[in-house]
């Protein structure tokens, strides 16, 4: 790889920890620059999702072999070190020398070039041995080894016992599978099949446990340029993860239902709705942004579903337009996003403890808007796409003690009578995610 492509990747990551860029925002960047090429990209953000996913080992390796603190270092040269010590200790395709070579020609290149030979000394000390004698026998050693901020270590620790973090976090530090999500406003899952299958594109069935009648779902596992598969372009199929798609699927739609999706963007569970209900009904899809409204739009459009209204509206005031006139509702919450670390590794550094107690209020605010929409009878289906209980059970609870006229709903083959669904992605390789079902009750003549 040239060294044009790690300079790229460390000034990627000067500007996401500077100045808090996204991830995916500053790779579409990179592919609207029409300056490298599509395997050139694919090598930038694998380093660049790899140095944060893994940053917290990286600096612990960086501090074995340093003699300049951490805190001491520049922020330019230390992501160069980063990106060194992620290449000679997780990607083998790289040489060491190589990886070493090219990073102490980027600092000579640059205005600190009198740090090359410092640069150089770290790197070559690095070896594998520095992570394989890491132990993981407490929630520091877990912090340590595979990258996540103590207090969440240590929290899930006290939450679901040392083992179960362990492969929780192995987990999410790989990389995510790729789910689609077949729209039958365009075309049959058999038909989805038969294209996939003539263009030779490799696919997996998804069967969900607890849940036999869901056939939408299917992984791609081979895919390197997914705007290449046939269906993609005319909206035959919308990805996905399976565990986002089934909190529309649990929503149960009926054709000719009034349906509000409370925070839609960017579309998908709406278009699964629309697909769902064959656009015979109303979804109103709200967000509190013109431009996701109009990627809402986009996605419509594409996938047929013309049964979907964008509409600007904030989740966190009462609508007293929509009183008692939805037959349901879809209330996918605004959350810490910890189950979609595989996708946005970014997320474990962005949050902190408080921010979990923040968002819960927010959460029963919306679920409360919410409830008040439904005529009786009507169905609400809360999500996150978090694990923390706190998030979750918690503020399912705390509704439920203040509205008798709301009950859990429960959905599965018998699996989740309690109303109450948790992916955890060691478990499911899927998204971590949760759904709660509810019901209002009937009037009472």
């Amino acid at each position: 790889m040239a060294t044009n492509l790690r300079k790229t990747a460390a000034n990627m990551l000067l500007n996401i920890e500077k100045n808090g860029a996204y991830i995916n925002i500053e790779m579409n960047k990179l592919r609207n620059g029409n300056i490298h090429s599509e395997k050139d990209i694919r090598l930038i953000g694998e380093i660049v999702n790899g140095v944060i996913k893994r940053k917290i080992t990286l600096d612990y390796v960086i501090s074995l072999h340093s003699s300049t603190k951490l805190k001491k270092i520049a922020p330019y040269v230390l992501n160069v070190l980063r990106i060194g010590v992620y290449q000679l200790l997780f990607m083998d395709k790289i040489p060491p020398n190589a990886a070493v070579d090219e990073c102490v020609k980027i600092i000579k290149k640059s205005s600190v070039s009198r740090l090359s030979g410092y640069v150089n000394a770290v790197l070559r000390a690095v070896n594998k041995e520095d992570i394989s004698n890491l132990s993981d026998k407490t929630a520091e050693d877990l912090s340590i080894k595979y990258s996540y901020p103590l207090w969440l270590t240590e929290r899930w620790t006290k939450s679901f016992g040392l083992s179960f973090t362990k492969e929780l976090l192995i987990s999410l530090n790989k990389k995510s599978p790729l789910y689609v999500r077949c729209n039958t406003l365009v075309n049959s899952i058999d038909e989805l099949k038969k294209s996939l299958e003539e263009a030779g594109v490799e696919y997996e069935e998804v069967k969900l446990k607890g849940f036999k009648d869901y056939n939408y779902s299917f992984k791609l596992p081979n895919i390197k340029d997914i705007s290449l598969v046939p269906g993609f372009s005319e909206g035959g199929f919308y990805i996905q993860d399976v565990a986002a798609s089934l909190a529309a699927y649990l929503l149960e739609p009926k054709e000719n239902d009034f349906i509000i999706d409370l925070c839609a963007a960017p579309g998908g569970k709406s278009l699964f709705i629309a697909d769902l209900i064959k656009n015979k009904g109303k979804i109103i899809s709200c967000d509190i942004y013109e431009h996701k409204l109009k990627l809402i739009s986009e996605n419509a459009l594409k996938c047929r579903a013309t049964s979907i209204t964008p509409t600007l509206n904030d989740a966190c005031v009462l609508n007293k337009e929509w009183l008692g006139k939805a037959d349901r509702v879809l209330c996918d919450v605004p959350c810490s996003g910890f189950g979609i670390i595989r996708k946005k590794p970014d997320i474990k550094y962005a949050r902190c403890e408080d921010d979990i107690k923040e968002l819960s209020s927010l959460s029963l605010s919306i679920l409360e808007n919410a409830a008040k929409y439904l005529k009786p009878e009507g169905v609400l289906v809360y999500s996150t796409c978090t694990i923390e209980k706190e998030e979750n059970e918690e503020v399912i609870n705390k509704f439920l003690k203040n509205h008798s006229e709301f009950s859990i709903y429960p959905f599965g083959d018998g699996e989740y009578d309690d109303g109450f669904y948790t992916s955890y992605p060691n478990i499911t390789d899927t998204d971590g995610f949760f759904i709660c079902r509810l019901r209002k009750q009937a009037e009472i003549s």
